[in-house]
């Protein structure tokens, strides 16, 4: 008989250290959601949706208390919220990966996972807001730094909290809480950073977007990823989704604001998790009784239907197009000085040097070539003389240069509409004896 009675008090002993049975919530709740079930972690022990009204739950075995949580399609990983500690979970039990320690470096960051890889953007700890990207190295069991490509002057400024966007091998960040090195006395509180990037996972390379408004009061919001591929932000003052890659904000402006008032927060976050599978939301409401409970609430409920939208941010201009722009524009402008600039003689008579050819004489093309050859110089009327016969006699020559020249340049102008004359005659320097010529 005593051996019957320690059986019985054996099993209820193993029972009793497999589940929980608790009246009340503990302090340090988070809530979760995997694979179309959510979770809560109360204290040491875990609850499925299913078990949290009866309260009975299962110990969870874990090293920490301040928790983040995020998945893809087929695995779902719990982390330290300042990173270094990480639990791939399976639905029932964690197991623990890294062989690392608590970070206390990127409080409120955005963890996500990118083929297989889990990476961690931003954050805040020892007293500065990160722009870093970590990468889990599951070989060594150790986070490292993600190495960026761009300069560090062309990366965002450090941030937590920050509205966050996966898209295939793109990452979208935006507004998030951090220090606005243009405004005297940030480093003193953190403000709303709220310009936008885009981080290329294959490149390694940052991108700005643009800058938007500021859409937040107060450091009390709640955002959550992956609400149908955007980011919902649920504040008291404001609830809205941010679909950063499409640059478009929408605004629900018929939410429950007094379920929202009541979620319950630690650790300055709200406790609330959407369960896509039930279309909703499980919460922690603070009750006046001071006793803490879980509720669902459809998401039609909590925030109604989005009835305003805009532009998230303005868009950055990109430099290469303006530069093209530009380069168009001078050429443009030449292109303009080149046809309406004044013409020079010469220019308008190689324009027009056929029609004006048509018309000349033998000796006067000849002369005109020779002329044409010498600008802008002058060339001497001995030289001109050479067109005529050999056998003819200095002063005949000098003749016939004479009128050809009045021949030409009536026949020129004449052509060329010009009212004033086209070339210019003058005494040579060296020998007052000897006349030249050239174009005007």
């Amino acid at each position: 008989m005593n051996k019957f009675y320690f059986i019985v008090l054996l099993l209820i002993s193993l029972s009793a250290s497999s589940q929980i049975n608790n009246t009340e919530l503990n302090s340090n709740n988070f809530l979760f959601t995997f694979k179309n079930t959510s979770y809560l972690i109360s204290g040491d022990s875990i609850y499925r949706d299913t078990q949290i009204s009866k309260r009975i739950g299962t110990k969870h075995n874990l090293d920490i208390n301040d928790y983040v949580f995020f998945e893809n399609d087929s695995k779902g990983y719990l982390m330290h919220n300042s990173g270094g500690i990480i639990y791939q979970f399976d639905g029932t039990k964690f197991d623990r990966l890294d062989d690392s320690f608590i970070f206390n470096s990127q409080y409120e960051s955005f963890p996500f996972i990118h083929d297989s890889n889990i990476y961690n953007f931003g954050g805040y700890g020892l007293f500065t807001f990160k722009n870093i990207f970590t990468y889990f190295n599951r070989s060594k069991g150790e986070t490292e730094i993600v190495s960026v490509k761009n300069a560090a002057s062309k990366h965002p400024t450090g941030r937590k909290k920050m509205f966050s966007q996966l898209n295939n091998n793109q990452l979208y960040i935006g507004t998030g809480l951090g220090y606005n090195s243009d405004t005297e006395y940030s480093y003193n509180k953190s403000q709303f950073i709220n310009d936008y990037w885009k981080f290329d996972l294959i490149e390694k390379e940052w991108q700005k977007l643009g800058e938007g408004n500021s859409y937040l009061k107060n450091e009390n919001y709640h955002l959550t990823y992956h609400y149908n591929n955007k980011t919902l932000v649920l504040s008291e003052d404001n609830v809205f989704t941010v679909d950063i890659k499409n640059n478009n904000v929408s605004f629900y402006k018929n939410s429950n604001s007094d379920f929202i008032k009541s979620i319950k927060k630690e650790r300055g976050r709200y406790l609330v998790t959407y369960n896509k599978s039930k279309n909703g939301f499980y919460a922690i409401l603070d009750k006046e009784d001071a006793k803490t409970k879980v509720a669902f609430i459809a998401s039609e409920d909590l925030l109604g239907i989005p009835n305003t939208y805009e532009k998230l941010y303005r868009e950055k201009e990109n430099s290469l197009v303006w530069i093209g722009i530009g380069i168009g524009i001078i050429v443009l402008l030449i292109i303009l000085v080149l046809i309406f600039k004044k013409k020079t003689n010469i220019q308008k008579i190689k324009l027009k040097r056929k029609k004006i050819e048509d018309i000349l004489t033998t000796e006067e093309k000849h002369i005109l070539s020779l002329i044409e050859e010498h600008y802008p110089n002058y060339i001497k009327f001995p030289d001109l003389m050479g067109v005529f016969d050999s056998h003819l006699n200095y002063e005949s020559k000098k003749k016939r240069l004479r009128s050809s020249l009045y021949q030409l340049e009536e026949k020129i102008e004449k052509n060329l509409k010009l009212k004033s004359k086209i070339f210019i005659e003058r005494k040579n320097k060296e020998d007052l004896r000897i006349k030249e010529i050239r174009i005007k």
